[in-house]
């Protein structure tokens, strides 16, 4: 059985980041069948809470979803709704929080 998009997708996600952060990431991937509205990834990147709600072409996100991540930015945490094309531009947005 072939993969689906958002698997493969998720996968090169979870690819760069262990490649680009290694010892600086910790990510928990979570299943949507048992977490409903919660984002794809929940990641501490250098000490900064990071949630990815992940998505490819034409998918959105559910009102929960977004009220989820609105949560995560007010609470002090960095959320972002990310897509394939979007990506490169987030994980550099990302790499900032190493920096410090």
């Amino acid at each position: 059985m072939a993969k689906q998009k958002e698997s493969i997708f998720a996968e090169a996600v979870d690819k760069d980041l262990r490649r680009v952060f290694g010892s600086k990431v910790w990510v928990e991937n979570i299943q949507q069948s048992t977490k409903k509205g919660t984002p794809d990834r929940l990641i501490c990147l250098n000490g900064t809470f990071v949630a990815l709600e992940l998505k490819v072409a034409g998918g959105t996100a559910t009102p929960l979803q977004v009220k989820k991540l609105l949560d995560i930015t007010k609470a002090g945490g960095k959320a972002y709704l990310v897509y394939p094309h979007t990506w490169p531009i987030i994980l550099e947005e990302l790499r900032k929080f190493t920096l410090s």
